[in-house]
């Protein structure tokens, strides 16, 4: 989910969240994972926020939002200097698009909410998103 300050962190850790991951860099939610023994995976979209990804050392963040924000282009220029960081691209990812993401090795996942449109949700067609989710699984096994 959205993690966006300790509050959120607390609970989802209480939770029993093994992860955090946020839509952009917050320092308090990096030092209370970082006490809590818990993974985050901070959203950037900037070479400055990396750096402060790196700080706490995290050296896989979210790259969000993917699409405006210059999409694959855009994490290629950025990982050009910053060698060892490791991207998961969210906003705009959709099955047209998931595996050319995936195909660049400094991308280790991405983040789809095509699996899960909130009319599904509200719907409680969980038949549809467990089909489209499946379709998701097989379309990246390629």
């Amino acid at each position: 989910g959205t993690v966006i300050n300790v509050a959120q962190a607390r609970r989802a850790i209480a939770a029993g969240a093994k992860f955090l991951v946020g839509p952009g860099f917050s320092a308090s939610v990096a030092e209370c994972a970082l006490k809590e023994g818990v993974t985050y995976f901070p959203g950037v979209c900037t070479p400055t926020e990396i750096i402060s990804a790196l700080d706490y050392g995290f050296d896989v963040v979210k790259f969000f939002p993917a699409k405006a924000s210059g999409g694959l282009a855009m994490i290629k220029a950025i990982a050009a200097a910053f060698p060892g960081v490791r991207f998961i691209p969210t906003g705009g990812i959709n099955a047209d698009n998931v595996c050319e993401y995936l195909n660049y090795d400094r991308v280790i996942a991405c983040g789809g909410t095509w699996m899960v449109d909130n009319k599904l949700v509200t719907e409680k067609r969980f038949d549809k998103i467990e089909s489209l989710i499946a379709e998701a699984v097989d379309l990246v096994k390629r």
